[in-house]
């Protein structure tokens, strides 16, 4: 009988194991359910501080790197740790375009991620910049920038600083993160200087996608799934207790959850129906009535950056200039010191680095018969050029100002039609082939980023000319053409742009043509001065 009972003691046990077993892989399966690969990259529970640099040999950096550390150090959102990291001391901009040399500097950090600053002080007012990056991939998380600020005592610089920290958090893809969960309750590292109140419903998130900025990396928009919902019980100052109300999966909200925003609403029910408007619908009675009108008014917030590519046009006048050497005739110049010209170009970004640009430019000028006795004395003209090629972009900061060279390659075709007469003197010239050179631009400093300088540079390999409507036989050509261009910023997505252009078309002929008086050479010259508008979206 008692061997009977142990027997049957034993299968129970090895039942109940099998059972704690099997619930225990469910429920860790189920853990594991909303924990995606981008929701592990943006958890943040430790954060360090890199040391800050300024132009002024530490006299800004020092104080307020200290200062900013204190500000960390007492946030209750993470964790602080000190940064031993040893080598040169590099700027956040240096670290925004190469996420290498950034998991270099985190590599003996132990953070998750870890910020950077510089100071500039220059002649229109100090520059703060502030960067946090993520520590696994190098790339940056959140940023706030003061521009020019015009105050330099080191009082007011260091509540800026404090404002700038508030910005980057706010710009954080989620408002806070689940500490531990017992039972049903959970723990919250939210709390009253959140804005947090007792009864308020927090949704929980995973972020499931991540879009960065094609071009230089930083975080644009995050796309999340809600998977349960908290009901805050208590709230402390910096922390906050309550109960799962609902969630997708039993087990599915675990530490490290992320908490969505915590902004909403919340009405009390009624059961009454009435036309006249509470006072929390009344606009007249917001904090914010002097600005808010219209059907759902709601705040101002600045657009995106552009990140796909710009277009615009210019308007210009330039002088143009067409020389010939003729045989029997001798050497004709005429040239139109006030030709009018229309240039509208854009550019696609493919990539981070290949871009596709496409230019149409149209110009007329009028030109009086250099040969005397040919006919007719007034010549017109009309120019016509169609371009269309790749570029490779080399730049040296994450943003879409930052100084950048970039080598492309093209396909063009120049075409000047010009008024035939008797006898011969100039031709219809058209020019095709490909266009290979460099472009690149770069604004006046930190204190004059607004405001920027370029230029452009390109040759053909090779042309081929069409001449008509008569030929003056075999030839070889050459096409060089070169700017420089000054630009100012009126927006994120708007700048003004002046530019001065040199163009230079040529040949040499080798005779056999249909000409009665062939030319020798032909060349064909432009000057053009030009200003307008580009829109960068």
């Amino acid at each position: 009988m008692l061997c009977k009972l142990v027997r049957r003691f034993t299968k129970l046990c090895f039942v109940l194991a099998a059972f704690v077993s099997f619930e225990h892989r469910t429920l860790a399966q189920d853990h594991g359910t909303y924990h995606s690969e981008i929701d592990d990259l943006l958890t943040v529970e430790k954060v360090s501080v890199l040391p800050f640099t300024d132009n002024l040999q530490g006299i800004y950096a020092r104080p307020l790197e200290g200062h900013f550390i204190q500000l960390v150090d007492k946030m209750h959102r993470w964790d602080y740790l000190p940064a031993n990291s040893s080598g040169p001391i590099l700027s956040p901009e240096e670290l925004e375009t190469s996420p290498d040399k950034a998991k270099q500097v985190s590599a003996g950090l132990g953070a998750d991620a870890f910020f950077a600053g510089r100071v500039t002080k220059g002649p229109n007012g100090v520059t703060i910049h502030l960067s946090l990056f993520l520590a696994k991939d190098g790339k940056l998380l959140s940023q706030a920038v003061l521009k020019d600020y015009k105050q330099f005592d080191i009082t007011d610089l260091k509540e800026q600083i404090q404002r700038l920290l508030s910005e980057i958090v706010q710009r954080l893809p989620y408002a806070g993160r689940v500490m531990s969960r017992e039972g049903n309750r959970v723990t919250v590292n939210l709390g009253l200087r959140d804005g947090l109140q007792n009864g308020q419903m927090l949704s929980v998130v995973q972020i499931i996608k991540a879009q960065r900025h094609p071009k230089f990396n930083f975080l644009i928009h995050t796309d999340k799934e809600i998977f349960g919902k908290v009901k805050v019980l208590k709230v402390d100052e910096t922390l906050s207790f309550g109960t799962v109300v609902t969630e997708k999966e039993k087990g599915a909200i675990q530490k490290n959850a992320k908490i969505g925003t915590i902004d909403y609403v919340s009405y009390p029910s009624t059961d009454s129906l009435s036309l006249t408007p509470s006072p929390e619908e009344a606009l007249a009675n917001r904090d914010d009535s002097k600005i808010a009108f219209g059907k759902d008014a709601k705040p101002w917030q600045p657009g995106p950056p552009p990140t796909f590519g710009q277009i615009g046009g210019r308007f210009g006048l330039g002088q143009f200039q067409e020389n010939a050497s003729i045989g029997g005739l001798g050497g004709a110049t005429a040239t139109d010191n006030m030709a009018p010209s229309l240039v509208v170009e854009g550019e696609i970004w493919i990539t981070p680095e290949w871009t596709f640009h496409a230019r149409l430019k149209q110009g007329l000028v009028s030109l009086k018969n250099p040969i005397a006795g040919s006919t007719p004395g007034k010549l017109s003209g009309q120019m016509s050029e169609y371009e269309a090629g790749f570029g490779y972009m080399f730049r040296f900061g994450p943003y879409i100002w930052s100084p950048n060279i970039e080598p492309f390659l093209g396909y063009f075709t120049y075409r000047m039609f010009i008024d035939d007469t008797t006898p011969d003197v100039f031709s219809t010239m058209e020019y095709n082939g490909f266009k290979m050179g460099v472009r690149g631009s770069s604004p006046l400093g930190p204190t004059m980023s607004d405001y920027g300088v370029g230029g452009e540079f390109c040759m053909a390999w090779k042309p081929g000319l069409n001449e008509s409507p008569r030929t003056s036989g075999g030839s070889k050509n050459n096409v060089i053409e070169f700017s420089a261009f000054g630009y100012k910023k009126i927006g994120e997505r708007l700048k003004a742009q002046g530019q001065i252009e040199f163009d230079m078309y040529s040949s040499t002929f080798s005779g056999g043509g249909t000409r009665a008086n062939p030319a020798n050479s032909m060349s064909l010259r432009s000057t053009t001065i030009s200003g307008g508008i580009y829109y960068l979206f």
